[in-house]
């Protein structure tokens, strides 16, 4: 990838969002690496931006194609008009995302530029994009993940561990995510990784979450990767 051969990657979709008075959005597209993630990460939270946190690309995508973003929101204004897929030297490049005034959710889709098919979309909600004033009005997603999490005064990730560990096989993408939230370390991230089956991974992983704040963004995490054993689990 470095030497740009042109081979199929799996790829993250990372967006970063500010808390200001109108929506930008920082919309990256890199080689699935946590290292990369960790840039992305140490590169936007200082300077105020938060991520919103959404499915990957479920297919291989080429590197060295071009890629476009669309939003249908009205007035929404996104530069560069396409983006390269490439493993970064430097600073990876980012589609800016802005608009005056969002009404609601909306959804973000990229294409390929070379045969104009979709590869990727996704629904940001007003919940996710709303300022932290305006969040804690209505109650913050985290906050909202947090209070539907608790079953019987027991977090639904502690009440469901067994079925967790025996049902979860896709563990890579949730790693990511606990990786970008400080969950776990980098160490942790490979030594997880190495264990051979996805049922070593997440008793590995549970070893981690050792404060109620991990418990709520393991489940969140778990909203976004395996909503449907969530939706089965709670339906119990």
């Amino acid at each position: 990838m470095k030497l740009g051969v042109p081979v199929k990657i799996g790829c993250n979709v990372l967006i970063y969002q500010t808390n200001t008075a109108f929506l930008t959005l920082h919309v990256y597209l890199i080689p699935r690496d946590p290292g990369l993630q960790q840039v992305m990460k140490q590169r936007e939270v200082p300077h105020g931006y938060k991520a919103i946190l959404k499915p990957d690309p479920e297919k291989s995508l080429k590197i060295l194609d071009r890629f476009t973003l669309t939003a249908d929101v009205d007035g929404a204004e996104i530069c560069p008009e396409d983006l390269k897929l490439r493993y970064p030297s430097g600073k990876p490049n980012f589609f800016e995302v802005y608009t005056e005034s969002p009404d609601g959710n909306f959804h973000l889709k990229l294409t390929s530029k070379k045969d104009l098919q979709p590869v990727w979309t996704c629904t940001v909600r007003k919940a996710e994009y709303q300022s932290t004033d305006q969040a804690q009005a209505a109650g913050s997603s985290v906050g909202a993940a947090a209070a539907s999490s608790l079953l019987d005064g027991k977090h639904f990730v502690d009440k469901h561990r067994v079925q967790l560990i025996q049902r979860v096989s896709n563990v890579a993408p949730i790693l990511d995510d606990l990786l970008g939230n400080d969950v776990i370390s980098q160490e942790s991230y490979h030594s997880i990784m190495a264990l051979p089956t996805s049922q070593d991974k997440m008793r590995t992983l549970y070893s981690h979450l050792n404060t109620e704040r991990c418990n709520d963004i393991f489940y969140k995490i778990l909203l976004k990767n395996e909503k449907h054993l969530i939706d089965e689990f709670s339906a119990k």
